[in-house]
Order: C-alpha cells, then sequence, then structure tokens
C-alpha cells in the first residue's frame, strides 16, 4: 500500500482532493439504480446491503446511506488512517461495518464476505491500483446478489498530445507502484472479461486536467418461482 495514504496525508485527503472527489462521486452516484435498491426490502424482505470496495475517507458511504437510509453498509481499504477518518465521518451510523482488508482477487476478490451478498458494490478511483482486474473485477461479481449492481470509476487514461508517459512517472512516484489508468471502452472491456453485464458507461470531464469514466453493470434477478415459461418454438 502507498504511504501516500498514511499518516497526515490520510487526515489531510479530503482537503486536498475536495474538488476531485466531489465530481467523480457526482457523477459515480449519478449512475447508480437508486430505485432498485430501495425496492429490495419489498422484493428480498429485507434491507439493501451496500459495500464500497477502497472506501477511503467514507465519504461515498455517507452520500449512499442518505440516499437510500435504512441500508446495512459494509466498508473496506487497505489503510487504517483512511478508516480512522471514515470511522469520524461515518460514526453515527450504527449500521456501517468498516474493516481493513486490502481487495485482491479469488471467489470473493479476498474479501471477508459470502458470495450473493451485495446488492451495490462500488469502487472509485481505485482500479487504476490493482495489477490483475479481471480477477478482481470477477471476485467482486461473485458477492453480488441477484439483481445487484457493481460501479467502478477512476480516472481515465488520456491521450496525445496530453504528455501522458510524463504523468504516469509522476504517478509512480507518488503511489510507489505502477499506476495502470484505462480508457472507457478499456474499463468496460475489463468488465466483460470478467463475466460482468454492462448496463450504463460514461466517460467525463473534472477539470482542465483529469478526466474520468464511470461504468455500471448489473447481474440479472433470479426468475420469480411464479415467473412464465420462456415458449419454444414448435419443431420445424
Amino acid at each position: 500500500m502507498s504511504t501516500y495514504y498514511t499518516g497526515q496525508r490520510a487526515q489531510h485527503y479530503n482537503t486536498r482532493w475536495h474538488t476531485y472527489t466531489a465530481r467523480t462521486l457526482e457523477e459515480t452516484k449519478a449512475i447508480i439504480d437508486v430505485a432498485a435498491l430501495r425496492f429490495v426490502p419489498e422484493r428480498q424482505g429485507r434491507c439493501p446491503r451496500v459495500l464500497d470496495v477502497a472506501c477511503g475517507t467514507g465519504i461515498l458511504l455517507k452520500q449512499l446511506l442518505a440516499q437510500v437510509p435504512g441500508a446495512e453498509a459494509y466498508g473496506v481499504d487497505a489503510s487504517e488512517d483512511m478508516l480512522a477518518q471514515a470511522r469520524i465521518a461515518l460514526k453515527d451510523q450504527p449500521q456501517v461495518h468498516l474493516e481493513r482488508v486490502k481487495v485482491g482477487t479469488g471467489e470473493a476478490a479476498g474479501l471477508p464476505f459470502s458470495q450473493e451478498t451485495f446488492d451495490l458494490i462500488t469502487c472509485t478511483n481505485a482500479l487504476h491500483d490493482m495489477p490483475e482486474p479481471v480477477a478482481t473485477l470477477s471476485g467482486l461479481r461473485r458477492l453480488l446478489a441477484p439483481g445487484g449492481q457493481l460501479v467502478v470509476e477512476d480516472f481515465a487514461r488520456r491521450e496525445r498530445p496530453f504528455p501522458w508517459a510524463a504523468f504516469a512517472w509522476l504517478l509512480l512516484q507518488i503511489e510507489g507502484s505502477p499506476v495502470h489508468a484505462y480508457t472507457l471502452a478499456e474499463a468496460q472491456s475489463l468488465c466483460q472479461q470478467a463475466g460482468l453485464s454492462l448496463a450504463r458507461g460514461k466517460a467525463f470531464r473534472v477539470d482542465w486536467f483529469w478526466r474520468g469514466w464511470v461504468v455500471r453493470t448489473e447481474l440479472p434477478p433470479k426468475p420469480g418461482p411464479h415467473a412464465p415459461e420462456v415458449a419454444q418454438a414448435p419443431p420445424g
């Protein structure tokens, strides 16, 4: 994990990245099917379950709980210092569970949750740090409940004449490891390789310097006990 997310940098992260975070999370929230989350109690007989992967200081979780009151929310992050900020921000939300764990690969992306648990999984501004994105996204897919949605957002790789190679070198000095930024088309392809069905995708401008993208994928709901049978064509 990069030292950029520890110590005083973690304490001042929200201030330093306020404009960027506000813009990217605005696009993230806009693409989420909030109505589907609010319908979960009627459809499933339980409260909606939300997971924010690489939740950082907990800003997105706090905003999601304002949109879907009563949701059971989980956040995971590799930085204990970032989680400390999240615990402060979410101290009045007893239904929030925060845990220090690094997302990885495998059946559940290395996370301590059962398959088919969550109605919404978000992962913002983090895919660029994941060395095996398809395997990670595939693991997150298995954590989705039927009818669930996975929303991924990140900054976009810039094309020429933007000096991306120099920028990538600067990010390497900050992050301490290579950064893998993607275009919207590449991000959508990664999701499809992970077995996810695309619902919506959008490229957007953060400011004069940063560009971003956001993708929403979905799992189909399980058919109900009285779902109509699909008519078969008679043999020709």
